[in-house]
């Protein structure tokens, strides 16, 4: 019942700040977002530092905020805003023509296309609301407010509000959660560079690895001077110090997106030729390596020393040609962490699951069946070892395993370069990431 009557009161908050738009009112907008602020109680470690970080929610961002809040009590309060909020707000400056829809999920009525074509009236009205709205709400908190704190570099709906801040003197801060990609993602995010206006309104930016930092100041060469690489809090979510034997018997296969790994077939145009970039990935996809995996499995979950878990994505809409067998469990709730430490085997893909499996120090195995050669670059930087291309070895070698005794976590030495190029270094992630809130 509390949850209903709190999501109730989030629904009239995101009406109201509406309808403050509506009477083009910044100072009662300021108002209704403190009102809507938050922040995580189930943090027990109390902070006495009475400087303030806003942070924009993202559930992954969270996750690695929250490591480092446990970790340290040497950085200043965390308060949550709510992205919803904003691009409510953006939505009401678009001059889109509802006037009644969920106020609570504006983000199902506007996509970037509304921001690249905004009007210059529309997007003016838009930055001064915005700059008005960050002055009031600095007072509202005696200006303790000292940093704003996003997650990636393309939320187009809070371009006006990073701008805003920039006017009102108060630092905006990127800790880029996008790190993980191929390496052809990685050319076609810095061939695209669509956002790579925004990074000037970027005060300081951190990165989990080498390569993304390389990929950003590819992208703005101003970037060098406030980047640090500072590796991802996540990886002490999968890092297992206690060691314990253990038979052989649990199987997870992490699902996967068809086209992960491979750059987006968009109708973008390369800024200097003119020409559509990356044409010939709409056909490219991973359909026949997703499918024989999942008969496979249904073969393995035949076996009765074996339990067979898939962990599906979230809003996953992959679809497989064979029906995937009643012996087999299927989940779709929450994150693949605790799949990941119940199970000895994980089959993965293009995923930071993949690697966090890794790190648990489990048995991994990264089917490749694809008859296109050509797909193999779109894999990320996995040991040749765990990539398996042929689908008998890759059941022989996982039936080889079944009941026997291991001590884990498994060293995984020879997949160490691979969590590193991913994930950065373990060392000084707390001491880095105190250092970046502070700074």
């Amino acid at each position: 019942m509390k949850k209903k009557f709190y999501n109730f009161y989030l629904y009239i908050l995101h009406i109201l700040v509406f309808v403050s738009c509506y009477i083009n009112s910044p100072k009662l907008c300021a108002v209704f977002i403190k009102l809507s602020l938050f922040k995580q109680k189930s943090l027990k470690r109390k902070v006495n530092n009475e400087k303030i970080i806003l942070v924009l929610y993202r559930a992954i961002g969270e996750r690695d905020v929250r490591i480092i809040q446990k970790s340290s009590n040497k950085i200043p309060q965390i308060i949550y805003m709510r992205r919803s909020i904003v691009k409510l707000i953006f939505y009401f400056f678009s001059k889109k023509k509802k006037l009644f829809f969920n106020y609570s999920k504006p983000g199902l009525n506007i996509d970037q296309e509304d921001y690249f074509n905004q009007k210059k009236e529309n997007k003016l009205k838009l930055d001064l609301f915005w700059e008005e709205v960050i002055f009031n709400l600095k007072n509202l908190y005696n200006s303790k407010i000292i940093n704003l704190i996003t997650f990636n570099c393309n939320y187009f709906e809070e371009i006006s509000l990073y701008a805003a801040c920039k006017k009102n003197n108060l630092p905006v801060k990127l800790w880029f959660k996008e790190c993980f990609r191929s390496d052809p993602e990685i050319e076609y995010f810095i061939k695209e560079h669509r956002y790579g206006h925004v990074f000037p309104l970027f005060d300081k930016i951190s990165v989990y690895n080498k390569s993304m930092k390389n990929a950003l100041i590819a992208l703005n060469k101003s970037n060098s001077k406030k980047i640090t690489v500072n590796g991802c809090p996540r990886i002490f979510d999968y890092i297992n110090k206690r060691k314990y034997y253990k038979k052989v018997k649990n199987i997870l296969f992490l699902s996967f997106y068809i086209k992960s790994g491979i750059p987006h077939y968009k109708n973008y145009l390369d800024n200097i030729k003119r020409t559509p970039l990356y044409e010939n990935n709409k056909k490219l996809n991973w359909n026949i390596t997703y499918n024989k995996t999942i008969k496979i499995l249904n073969e393995l979950s035949k076996n009765k020393n074996l339990n067979v878990v898939i962990k599906k994505k979230k809003k996953s809409n992959t679809k497989t040609k064979y029906k995937i067998s009643k012996e087999i469990k299927v989940f779709d709730d929450s994150t693949a962490q605790k799949y990941i430490n119940q199970a000895d085997i994980v089959i993965g893909h293009n995923s930071a699951s993949t690697i966090e499996a890794l790190i648990n120090g489990k048995h991994v195995f990264v089917p490749f069946f694809e008859k296109k050669k050509i797909l193999r670059k779109y894999l990320y930087s996995f040991n040749k070892q765990i990539i398996y291309s042929s689908e008998k070895k890759m059941k022989k070698d996982i039936l080889s395993l079944v009941n026997k005794r291991f001590l884990f976590p498994l060293k995984n030495s020879k997949n160490q370069k691979t969590i590193y190029d991913y994930y950065g270094s373990s060392k000084n992630i707390i001491k880095n990431y105190v250092n970046f809130l502070n700074s």
